[in-house]
């Protein structure tokens, strides 16, 4: 956003490690800060991937410190001779490398917690560029800084997610960038479900128009439709009443599709009104191998409504443990409606649960037929009220189909709690 509109803050990502580059790990890192930072409204424009080599990584650091208003880095700040993060940062800012501040306390602390660090290794980690501002670290020995040279911050984290993430977020709630050249930045993130997202963006093309400083885009995963709202204006109350009422005016046009906002998944909103609706819940999973077990599970809290979870995924223990019966798989087969039926009210009777559900289905790439091809899920979810049955067809990979599957199930239980009044 630039001209007539407020000003954001620009980040380059820049992670440093030849395993990235080589393929050998995948960089998790670039992702959470890219995320992290656009949630807290910098607008990230360009990332880089660097081996282990000061001239490659002086000339990645020189580049992106001279186009970006930030530039963080994640790797290189271990104690081998192969991580000189530190020594580029303070080579390319022409400064002298010096212990952090309570340097002595620290290696105290970490030569005994960690008994086969010698304190020659400690000694490197805890060197930063003079100037710099130290953000600790609590679950390793290598010091991050933040440091700034000309117009850009630099700020160096770890590459080990357990300790960069954390760092991360210190160095962001005590970031004066988050108020850059007298303006706000601000994003909010609304979770959809059930509208395409070509009907999304057909819902909301006017906002947009309407209203020039809220920039939308869409996200599409595993049917999930995430629409993200940029505001950038003057204050930061201005930008928070901005976002509240395109929230309000967003829920009203979506209605029910809305289901969550920024970090909320469809399992948190199940959670919530399984609370709030004071219902149980069981789950009798095929196609999927416990994955909407394993989403919901992920909620604290939540085995005061989750009562039971079911892999049945042969004919056998579908008959055995679930009472589906048998001459309906023979008529039916095993992935058809019917059977997802008979799972979904089978595993509610098993568990003496408010809600059954039942999912059945081919997730490929081997086992599809012309009449049942790949991606066909049947998913059933059972209630006082009733059984409701959907077939479905999806497409995409095996995981993809299992995904689109889970989130379905869930979307159909959201939907039968949000009605049960």
């Amino acid at each position: 956003m630039h001209g007539e509109e407020t000003v954001m803050a620009t980040v380059e990502i820049i992670s440093i490690g030849s395993e990235i580059v080589l393929g050998q790990i995948i960089d998790s890192n670039a992702h959470y800060i890219a995320k992290s930072l656009t949630e807290k409204g910098f607008q990230v424009v360009f990332k880089t991937t660097v081996g282990d080599d000061k001239g490659l990584m002086r000339s990645a650091l020189k580049i992106a410190k001279n186009r970006a208003d930030l530039v963080v880095t994640t790797g290189g700040l271990g104690p081998t001779e192969n991580d000189v993060t530190r020594e580029v940062v303070s080579g390319v800012c022409g400064v002298g490398l010096v212990p952090c501040e309570n340097a002595e306390e620290y290696i105290r602390k970490w030569s005994q917690v960690w008994k086969k660090h010698t304190v020659g290794m400690l000694k490197k980690q805890i060197l930063v560029p003079e100037g710099a501002q130290v953000i600790p670290n609590d679950n390793g020995t290598a010091a991050g800084f933040s440091f700034r040279h000309g117009g850009a911050e630099i700020v160096c984290l770890p590459g080990v997610p357990g300790e960069m993430r954390p760092m991360l977020n210190t160095y962001l709630w005590r970031c004066s960038l988050l108020q850059y050249e007298g303006g706000c930045a601000m994003v909010r993130n609304l979770h959809t479900f059930g509208v395409s997202e070509r009907g999304i963006e057909d819902k909301i093309k006017h906002f947009s128009e309407k209203n020039k400083k809220i920039k939308m885009m869409t996200l599409v995963s595993n049917g999930i439709v995430t629409i993200t709202a940029r505001v950038a204006v003057t204050a930061r109350e201005q930008a928070v009443e901005l976002l509240d009422r395109t929230e309000q005016d967003l829920r009203e046009e979506l209605g029910d599709a809305v289901f969550g906002v920024d970090d909320a998944g469809l399992e948190c909103e199940v959670a919530r009104l399984l609370k709030k609706r004071n219902k149980t819940i069981s789950v009798a999973e095929s196609c999927t191998g416990g994955l909407v077990s394993h989403l919901l599970t992920n909620i604290s809290g939540i085995s005061a409504f989750f009562l039971e979870g079911v892999v049945a995924y042969s004919n056998r223990a579908k008959i055995g443990v679930l009472h589906v019966p048998e001459g309906l798989i023979v008529k039916c087969g095993a992935v058809s409606p019917q059977v997802a039926k008979a799972m979904a009210e089978g595993i509610r009777i098993k568990a003496s649960a408010d809600i059954g559900v039942g999912i059945t289905g081919i997730a490929g790439p081997t086992g599809g037929t012309r009449e049942k091809p790949v991606g066909l899920v049947c998913i059933a979810v059972a209630g006082d009220d009733g059984t409701e049955v959907k077939e479905c067809r999806f497409g995409g990979a095996r995981i993809d189909i299992k995904y689109f599957s889970a989130n379905t199930a869930l979307n159909m239980v959201r939907l039968k709690l949000l009605n049960n009044t």
